[in-house]
């Protein structure tokens, strides 16, 4: 059986408290996202530098977590960021297109995942047919 999965997560809530004038719980919330989102870019700078036995720092975010297996596993994964043409969001267009830019500097090692079911007999008759 191939196995497939497919995430869809809006990274939006990066914008600067300053200019989107937040405050109250939704200024703990965009915090929250920020914080995230910093940890996805040290995910994605750890993975980049493509050192062996490096940590990557998956566990110190519910959004890194769910990312894991997508951003450095054994998948084709795709990013699509969402740019501004209006000058007043110009430091955050540079932002996301650089943190797009990184992005490319991953590289992961795709294979077809296949799971194998059935009784002991029909597994070694399949494994050695492939061969």
């Amino acid at each position: 059986m191939r196995e497939s999965k497919l995430n869809f997560v809006d990274l939006a809530g990066s914008e600067k408290q300053k200019q989107t004038d937040v405050s109250g719980s939704k200024l703990k919330e965009a915090s929250s996202i920020n914080k995230s989102l910093t940890t996805l870019s040290l995910v994605i700078s750890k993975l980049a530098e493509k050192a062996k036995g490096a940590h990557v720092p998956y566990r110190e975010s519910v959004l890194t977590k769910v990312l894991k297996d997508s951003i450095g596993g054994n998948s084709m994964t795709t990013f699509i960021g969402m740019v501004s043409a209006q000058k007043a969001w110009l430091s955050e267009t540079l932002s996301t297109l650089l943190f797009l830019e990184r992005l490319k500097s991953v590289k992961n090692v795709v294979e077809v995942n296949e799971k194998i079911e059935g009784k002991e007999e029909e597994l070694v008759k399949k494994i050695t047919s492939q061969q």
